[in-house]
C-alpha cells in the first residue's frame, strides 16, 4: 500500500507518539494523534522503593518496557541513587529493541533482548540463561500480563513484581473523536491502546468508519485484544515495532 495522502490515526501516548508521526510523514502519509494512554506513578512507590535499594540482591532485572525504564531510573534517581552503577552489576533483559534503546540511553545495553517482543519470548529467551534459584525483578506496568512472572516462577526463578507506572484513559474533547472518522487507517501499538480506543469512541459511529478503513496491529498481542472486543486486525506487523508496523502497512 502507498501511504501517500492515507490520513492515520497514532493511538500512542502523546509523548512516544513523535517517533511514529516523523516515520509516516516521511511516507507521506497524514498522522492524526489520538493518544489513548496517560501514564502516571503507581499507587503505591513501596515495592519499587524496597527494590530499589535491595537492587544488590538481584541477579537479573527484566523491563518489559521503555515507560518502565523510564518511570524505575527516574524514582531511583529521586531517591538519590546512581541507577546506572547499581543495576551495571546485574544482567538485565528487555522484551524489545524500543526497551533496550531506552536502556542504552541509560548506558546499560542489555544482555538479552528475544527474537520475538513478547512476554512468551522473554521467557524462553531467560530459560536458556539458568535462572533457577536467581532473584529476578520484574518493573512493570500495573495491568501486566502475568504469563512472565508466572513462567519464571515455574521455571525456579524467585520474581518480585515492582509496578512502576499505571495507563489511565485520558480525556479527549468530542470535536478531536470526530476528527478520526474520516481516516483511512487505524494503528494499535498494545493492548491498552485498542481497549482505550474503543471505550473513548464507543458513542460515535465507528462501525461504518472502520469498515471502510484499516486497522493496524502492531502484534499478536495486540490483535487478541483487539478481537476480544470484537474488532479485526486487518493488518499485524512480524516485527512488533512501530517500524515494523508501517513496514506490515506498505506490504498490505
Amino acid at each position: 500500500m502507498n501511504l501517500a495522502g492515507k490520513k492515520v490515526v497514532v493511538t500512542r501516548r502523546k509523548k512516544q507518539a513523535g517517533e511514529m508521526a516523523a516515520l509516516l510523514k516521511a511516507k507521506g502519509a497524514i498522522p492524526i494523534l489520538f493518544p489513548t494512554i496517560e501514564i502516571l506513578p503507581p499507587r503505591d512507590w513501596g515495592p519499587v522503593d524496597k527494590a530499589i535499594e535491595t537492587i544488590g540482591s538481584y541477579q537479573w532485572v527484566v523491563f518489559t518496557s521503555a515507560n518502565g525504564v523510564e518511570f524505575f531510573f527516574r524514582r531511583a534517581r529521586l531517591l538519590g541513587k546512581d541507577p546506572k552503577r547499581d543495576l551495571e552489576k546485574l544482567k538485565i533483559c528487555a522484551i524489545g529493541p524500543a526497551t533496550a534503546r531506552a536502556l542504552e540511553r541509560e548506558g546499560l545495553p542489555p544482555l538479552v533482548v528475544p527474537k520475538r517482543f513478547i512476554a512468551e519470548e522473554v521467557l524462553e529467551a531467560l530459560k536458556t540463561q539458568g535462572i533457577r534459584g536467581c532473584r529476578i525483578l520484574l518493573p512493570r506496568a500495573e495491568m501486566g500480563r502475568d504469563i512472565l512472572p508466572k513462567g519464571l516462577l515455574q521455571e525456579g526463578g524467585l520474581v518480585d513484581v515492582a509496578i512502576t507506572y499505571r495507563t489511565v484513559t485520558p480525556e479527549i474533547a468530542e470535536e478531536d473523536k470526530k476528527k478520526v472518522l474520516d481516516a483511512h487507517i487505524y494503528t494499535f501499538t498494545s493492548p491498552s491502546t485498542a481497549i482505550n480506543f474503543f471505550s473513548i469512541m464507543r458513542d460515535l459511529p465507528l462501525q461504518q468508519s472502520l469498515a471502510k478503513g484499516i486497522v493496524a496491529s502492531i502484534g499478536p498481542i495486540t490483535t487478541q485484544a483487539l478481537r476480544g472486543i470484537g474488532v479485526k486486525a486487518n493488518v499485524e506487523a512480524k516485527e512488533h515495532t512501530v517500524a515494523g508496523l508501517i513496514r506490515a502497512l506498505e506490504e498490505f
